[in-house]
Parts: structure tokens; sequence; C-alpha cells
């Protein structure tokens, strides 16, 4: 027997449905609370603003994550990868669900006008925003963001069913479909992620405009996404799973990826605040003021925190080989920058709304809500096909990578 086929016949590759299953419903149940407090908030509660904003920022978390573990796995398809068929299934269980973020998107639907009330409440608008009104008008808002939703929706499943249907029929020809679909599927991840970003992000202050926010959002949901994968990874293997198949050459690449994305992510957050410093005008540099101290807004602990905690102490705790290829080093690391990408997203929508960095009983019931339901579901989709793509004809090559 090859020592790939010993790999394979060796490790557990699939977890049991009834366990998966019982892991779902716990997580299931702290949604449905989570959802149920959080609606409370936003439908019968005293201050629904702030239970919106809670809201919004826990459902772009999910998104954003989401999305981004299918367009990882999307990519290597795209580029014909053969390293990463080992943990590609992990990032498509994480992209299968997308189609959750449509029943999860209805309270932000119900409540445009409170939430976005700068350009869709039934106040005057200001001249700045009238000039912006062709592109933020209600109508055009839901067009965008059903397109967005639903082609996470349907790309999402298109990539994990062609992949399950391969672990049972081994036909080659659905590696090719799925090529196919991975360039315009890219192509179209990207410049969707990029627009909701606009839309659902930076219009909550339709007087602001950064034309890198878009790549700004991009570069935080790769990655929260690849932290996610990494994770998860070492996460199964530590109950037993994938056990010499996922190995530390797997988990190398993933490390050089995250480390990559740490400092694209600095590099981008830093351009975009160097720019309208320099430029110095009014209205794009009072975003920031409000997003660190002015007047009576103080965010700049926030600030701080991201500087150092989703930057500087990653960046150094990875730097070195051997740390990317350590357990106990590199899974404390992908929980600080999940953990992170979430404060990221805190910090841009809040301040906006709460003059002084606080975190409140909506933002934990929301949280609890949106993640758990998705991770509810997430968790059933681990069970239902193996951990790993077991008839991929390039899986041989990804147990027997070396990266060197």
């Amino acid at each position: 027997m090859s020592a790939q086929g010993s790999n394979l016949s060796e490790a557990r590759l699939q977890i049991a449905p009834a366990d998966a299953n019982r892991v779902s419903m716990a997580l299931l149940a702290l949604g449905v609370a989570g959802l149920g407090a959080s609606g409370y908030a936003i439908f019968a509660g005293g201050d629904k603003l702030t239970a919106l904003t809670s809201y919004l920022v826990a459902f772009m978390f999910v998104a954003t994550v989401g999305v981004g573990c299918m367009f990882f796995a999307m990519l290597q398809h795209l580029v014909g990868a053969r390293w990463s068929v080992a943990i590609r299934r992990i990032a498509e269980n994480f992209g299968a669900p997308l189609w959750l973020l449509i029943p999860l998107f209805i309270p932000i639907a119900l409540n445009v006008p409170t939430l976005f009330h700068e350009w869709a409440g039934p106040g005057p608008l200001e001249e700045i925003v009238k000039a912006k009104v062709a592109y933020l008008n209600l109508p055009f808002f839901f067009i965008r963001a059903a397109f967005y939703l639903v082609s996470w929706a349907v790309l999402g499943y298109l990539v994990y069913k062609r992949s399950v249907e391969l672990d049972k029929s081994g036909d080659p020809n659905l590696i090719i479909r799925l090529r196919r679909l991975a360039p315009p599927g890219v192509l179209l991840f990207g410049i969707t992620l990029t627009f909701a970003g606009f839309d659902w992000l930076m219009s909550l202050d339709p007087t602001w405009a950064s034309t890198m926010f878009g790549v700004y959002t991009f570069a935080g949901t790769f990655l929260s996404a690849m932290a996610t994968v990494a994770l998860a990874g070492r996460l199964l293997q530590k109950f037993g799973y994938v056990q010499g198949v996922i190995n530390e050459e797997h988990y190398h690449d993933l490390g050089k990826f995250i480390f990559g994305f740490i400092v694209f992510w600095a590099y981008i957050a830093f351009s975009q605040f160097f720019l309208i410093w320099y430029a110095n005008i009014p209205e794009e540099t009072l975003w920031f003021r409000k997003h660190w101290t002015y007047e009576e807004h103080d965010w700049s602990m926030v600030g701080w925190a991201l500087i150092f905690l989703q930057f500087l102490v990653p960046f150094f705790a990875i730097l070195s080989r051997h740390a990317k290829r350590n357990a106990a080093i590199m899974i404390p690391v992908a929980v600080l920058l999940i953990v992170m990408h979430y404060v990221d997203l805190f910090w841009v929508v809040m301040p906006l709304f709460r003059k002084v960095a606080s975190f409140e009983w909506t933002d934990a019931a929301a949280l609890c809500g949106v993640v758990g339901i998705y991770l509810g579901v997430v968790v059933r989709t681990f069970g239902a096909a193996p951990l790993i793509p077991v008839k991929d004809p390039f899986l041989p090559d990804s147990l027997e990578y070396d990266n060197g």
C-alpha cells in the first residue's frame, strides 16, 4: 500500500453525522436565543438603533468570513492548486451555507431607513449626499443587496455540491466544471464583496467616501477566512480527525497566507488613513476623527488595539518559519485574528452611533444569534461529507506536498 493510501486508510476522514448534529443543535439553540433577544431589542426594545447596529456588525462578521472561505476555495480551483486539496473542503464547508445570509439579512432590509438614516431616512439630505442619490436610493440598494446575497448563495452551493459529488463519482469532469466556474466566480465574489462594503458599511456615513474601502474590506475578509480555515484544521486534528492527511506543510503555507495578509491589511489601512490625512479635506478627515478622538468621541483605545492586536502582535508572533508550523502558536494567533476581525468591523460601524467605546448586551445577543445559527449549519455540513475530497485526482499530490 502506498504512503498516501496508508494515510487515508488510517485517518478519521468524516465526523459521524450524529456527533455533528449534537453540536449543531447546541449551536442552533444558542443562535435562536441570541436572535430572539436581538429581535426583541430591534422590534420591541427601547433603543432600536443600538440593536440594529449590533446586528449589522454581527451579520457582516459572519458574511465576510463565509464569503472569504468560499473565495479561497474558488481561488484554489482557479489556479489549479494541488497543495491545498487536503484543506480545501474546510473552506468549502464554511462557504456552503451562504444561503443563510438571505434570511439573516431580513432585519437589516426591514430597517434600512433607520440604520442608514442619513440617506434613506425621512429627513432632508445634505448637499453632498444629494449628489449621490442616483446610487444611494432604496430601490437600487435592495437590487444590489439581492444580487450580492443570491450570487454568494448560488456560488457557495455550486462549489460545495460539485465537490461532494466528486467524492461519490470520482468523475474528473467535475474538476473541469469547477475550474470553469472559478474565473467568473472569483471575479463575482471580488466585485460583490467590494460593493457590499460600500453599501452596508461605508454608506452609514454618506458624507464620507474612500475608494480604498472596498480593498480594506477584502483584506480583512480574506485574513479572517484564512485564520478560520487554519483554526478549523487544527481543531479537527485535536479531536482526532485527518491525522496524517493535513500536515505541517499545509499549515506552513496557510501561515504564509495569513502573514502576508496581516501585512496587506495593515498596508491598506495605513494607506487609506495617510491619503486622507495628507489631503486634509474636512468631510474626509472627520470620519477618522470620530473613529479616534473628536469632541466627545473617544475610540482611540479600540484603534490602538487594532494596531497592536491585528498587526504588530500577530506579525511578530508568526514571523519565523517555526512559528507558522507550531500549533501552540498558530491556534491562539488564529483566534486572535478572528476576534480582531469582529473588532475591526465594530470599530468601522460603532463610532458613527456611539461617542464612547462600549460593548452592549445587544452586541452580545446579535453575535451569539448570527454566529450560533451560522456555525450550527456549518457543523452539520462538516458531518455530511468527508473532511477532504477523497476522490480528487490531485489528492495524492497534496498528501505528498513538501514546500521545502
